[in-house]
Formats: C-alpha cells, structure tokens, sequence
C-alpha cells in the first residue's frame, strides 16, 4: 500500500487534534485580552504550514518511501475534515449566537 496515504492519516490526525485543542483554548479565551486571542490566531493558521509542508518535504522522506504526494493529500485532507468538521460547526454557531445577542 502507498505510504502517502499512512503519512497522510498519521499527519491529518495531529493537525486535527492540534485544530481542537487551539480550538477549545481560543472558545475559552477573553475578548478582552487581544493578545491571548492574536496568539491563539496565530497558533491555529500555522497547522497548513505543518500539514502541507513544514521542514519534513525538504528532507529525503519523499524518496525514500516512494511518496505519493496526491495519496497523502487526498487521505490528509480527509482525515483533518472528519476530526474537526463537527465541532467547528458547533463553535460558528455558538459564536453567531454571541454576537447575536451583542456579547461579542
């Protein structure tokens, strides 16, 4: 079996549980304190960087295992989608019932 796919879901399951966590700290995290939630932000864009490349593609893991670059895409993404899907649903709406009522 391709490797992509292994490195993929391996991949996909960090990224999505390190979604959750910044997720669930940024849920609990003051409007007040700017800098706690620009840290968080921050934090939570910088999951693409890992899933999609990061220092790991430069090295000779590609050449070594045979990687299949669109395997590990197709199973990264999937896996990523599966674990943080629900949840993030539940926070837009939790957060669109805020600012509807003007606690934002």
């Amino acid at each position: 079996m391709n490797p992509g796919i292994f490195i993929g879901i391996l991949i996909g399951i960090v990224s999505g549980t390190v979604a959750l966590i910044l997720l669930k700290a940024l849920n609990k995290a003051s409007i007040k304190k700017v800098s706690q939630i620009v840290s968080l932000t921050a934090e939570f864009l910088a999951i693409p960087t890992f899933m999609f490349g990061g220092q790991w593609v430069s090295t000779d893991i590609i050449r070594v295992a045979n990687f299949d670059i669109g395997s590990y895409l197709i199973s990264l993404a999937l896996t990523f989608i599966l674990m943080v899907i629900y949840p993030i649903f539940r926070w837009v709406a939790q957060l669109g019932e805020e600012l509807g009522k003007g606690g934002g």
